[in-house]
């Protein structure tokens, strides 16, 4: 039996891969803040209060009974695009919020799921859910927050890779680059006028031709991912399309 943790399952990425993962030899935990359409273990978890989603996660891995389980996974997926728009129009709270949740958020999911495993004798695979936009080549107009903060979720499992390597039992830390996908997130995306996102147009050219993928398709990528934890390479960023 495999422990899951996903964050954000409420709808979206998160709420396909719960649904993919859930084949009756996973135990999976929900945690998020609200629980949207997510049916199974739900733990209310708001990662825009870091010390409060620390305690969480903190309680929620001291409830595990580990030794029911012969692998862990960790799959940190929630996060905001918003606010989209130019640096110079963006207000204090809105920079706050947004690192905040993104970056800070992945920070404590990683520090608290090591903390928590740190003597377990079983695999144990921490995976982020990255984004072209992590790329230097990627960086647009009026996505500075999220471009900054998944630039630093990359990084970020790059350097706790290198960690880990001083650890007598060391878990594996990845990247994972889902594509370009039909969420909310893109629907917030063609809703954006141009004034604030100059490059909108390509975004509701993808959608007119189609060239969306489907959450479920992702899903099944990032399971084959999971299923391959012995080749896995910490540090790595993998491509969904390395899983197809």
């Amino acid at each position: 039996m495999r422990q899951m943790f996903i964050t954000g399952p409420s709808r979206g990425f998160g709420l396909a891969l719960a649904k993919r993962l859930d084949t009756g030899n996973s135990q999976i935990v929900g945690l998020s803040r609200s629980r949207g359409d997510f049916t199974g273990n739900y733990i209310e978890c708001d990662f825009s209060n870091p010390e409060a989603a620390a305690r969480t996660l903190e309680k929620t891995f001291a409830q595990t009974n580990w030794h029911n389980f012969k692998s862990v996974v960790f799959v940190a997926n929630s996060g905001i695009l918003e606010p989209i728009d130019f640096l110079e129009k963006l207000s204090v709270r809105d920079i706050q919020n947004s690192l905040t949740i993104n970056l800070a958020g992945s920070f404590i999911c990683l520090q608290q799921f090591l903390i928590a495993t740190r003597e377990l004798q079983i695999p144990k695979l921490f995976i982020q859910i990255s984004s072209g936009a992590a790329l230097p080549e990627r960086a647009k107009p009026s996505w500075s927050l999220y471009c900054a903060a998944k630039s630093g979720q990359e990084q970020l499992v790059r350097t706790i890779a290198k960690e880990q390597n001083f650890v007598s039992f060391p878990a594996k830390v990845v990247n994972f680059n889902p594509g370009v996908m039909e969420t909310a997130m893109q629907e917030l995306i063609r809703s954006t006028p141009q004034s604030a996102f100059p490059e909108v147009d390509r975004f509701i050219e993808l959608k007119e031709k189609g060239q969306m993928n489907d959450p479920a398709t992702i899903a099944d990528a990032l399971a084959k991912l999971i299923d391959s934890f012995e080749s896995l390479n910490s540090g790595t960023t993998y491509l969904f399309s390395d899983f197809l």
